[in-house]
């Protein structure tokens, strides 16, 4: 019997875990997790801390899951070391953990707590269930927030603070939003997103220390030695690989079929992206999950499809997707389509190739076109083959809509509809599994899970 130990409980080291039981019925399954909780929904995170979702709502799988597939979840088990020869990974406990075969999914860390003060009572990194329930637990009315950071996390704090009453002050270490991602109009309308939610924003911003207040974060020292009162700091920026328990140094070299350089050992997820993609990515993740699973177990099929960039979020409620390259630098040979936007909250960006081939896209506001496009750009479609119909749905504002897509509210998957699809709808996401209603949104449609 094949014994599987997987070191991460989120959603790449889930669905790796789902697939392998799925292949082999036979298998020894361990889940190792640093975190108390079986695996809840991340992206919710921001809403539950709100008040908007309930605890029951963010359990993605109950204890009844581990029980009916035989998983051996090991909650707050920390990993402290790989040996590699041996097969044995060693617990902070001083236990021991063998393996026959190891996935590591352990995505990323926060490395602000080496900024003075970073672990002080109060810094909240926003990446826990524990952190999110700790600003719920907060009276947000006459409470002040300061978030520090670029990106998805850093934008959902700053989501969940404003909704909670919080007063807020973003501090943004570049000049625009999120610059890897978003261009100047994008980023346009995700500024004006957080001000009409009543955030501050401030570019251009460092941090020099957290000053402590009675035991806990009270004050935010800038690099400018502006001091800023908080009664809750957000710290989210520099992420790394959590990969400190293996061996050289912690540094990870992926192969075909998510393996390492070491035998048996697999790697898949958020721990895998390079520390200069500022994002983490749920759907990424769970499919990079599902392909490391079927490798572990020799399946065919194990390879990913055809490797890009595949970002499907939310930005202050309102729905973003990035595929491949969404930046066109200034003579670099990249080109760009788009029509008169921004319209309101309602942005579509195409990029190409100096070959006119399709290299990347950027929707903001209305993603309906998303799954047509991801195909698109893995396939290498030439501009001039692109479906009439596809591109004057993008940018023609008066043309009815060929393409009819909603957002997974738990997993951001863009779900195709079919053509005919009205409000009320009951979908179930091929992805995460989730059943929900379709609604109307501001422009097309939006999900709501079903209660």
């Amino acid at each position: 019997m094949t014994k599987y130990v997987i070191v991460g409980n989120g959603v790449t080291g889930t669905r790796a875990a789902e697939v392998i039981r799925r292949a082999d019925e036979s298998a020894d399954v361990t889940i190792l997790t640093e975190e108390p909780h079986p695996f809840y929904r991340r992206p919710q995170l921001a809403d539950f801390a709100s008040g908007e979702v309930g605890e029951a709502r963010m359990w993605a799988r109950k204890r009844s899951f581990y029980e009916d597939n035989r998983f051996d979840l090991r909650l707050s088990t920390k990993v402290v070391g790989l040996d590699v020869d041996g097969h044995v990974l060693a617990l902070a406990d001083g236990g021991s953990v063998p393996f026959n075969r190891l996935l590591v999914a352990t995505g990323r860390d926060v490395t602000s707590e080496r900024l003075r003060g970073g672990d002080l009572p109060g810094v909240n990194r926003f990446k826990t269930l524990e952190e999110a329930r700790a600003i719920r637990e907060l009276d947000g009315t006459g409470t002040t927030g300061v978030v520090f950071g670029n990106g998805m996390v850093a934008l959902e704090l700053v989501r969940a603070l404003t909704s909670s009453g919080f007063s807020t002050t973003y501090l943004v270490p570049t000049e625009t939003l999120w610059p890897e991602v978003l261009d100047k109009d994008a980023a346009d309308i995700a500024l004006s997103r957080l001000h009409a939610a009543g955030a501050q924003v401030v570019f251009g911003a460092g941090i020099e220390a957290v000053e402590s207040s009675d035991g806990c974060a009270g004050e935010v020292v800038l690099s400018n030695g502006d001091i800023l009162r908080a009664d809750l700091v957000g710290l989210c920026s520099g992420y790394v690989p959590a990969t400190g328990f293996l061996p050289d140094g912690g540094i990870l070299t992926v192969g075909p079929g998510f393996t390492t350089p070491w035998t048996d050992v697999y790697v898949a997820g958020d721990v895998t992206v390079d520390p200069s993609r500022n994002y983490f990515n749920w759907l990424r993740s769970w499919r990079q999950g599902a392909s490391a699973g079927a490798a572990m177990v020799g399946r065919a099929d194990a390879e990913e499809q055809a490797s890009i960039d595949t970002l499907n979020t939310q930005v202050l409620g309102l729905s973003l997707v990035a595929l491949g390259r969404t930046i066109a630098p200034y003579r670099s040979g990249y080109s760009e389509m788009r029509g008169d936007y921004p319209y309101g909250e309602f942005y579509k960006k195409l990029i190409f190739s100096s070959d006119e081939v399709l290299v990347g896209a950027l929707l903001v506001g209305n993603i309906a076109e998303a799954a047509a496009l991801e195909q698109a750009i893995r396939t290498g479609t030439n501009k001039a083959d692109l479906p009439d119909d596809l591109l004057h749905q993008m940018f023609d504002v008066t043309y009815k809509a060929a393409y009819l897509g909603v957002q997974c509210p738990v997993c951001r998957h863009e779900i195709q509809l079919a053509k005919g699809a009205a409000e009320g709808d009951l979908v179930t996401c091929p992805v995460c599994g989730t059943d929900f209603d379709v609604v109307k949104g501001d422009v097309g449609f939006k999900a709501r899970i079903a209660r």
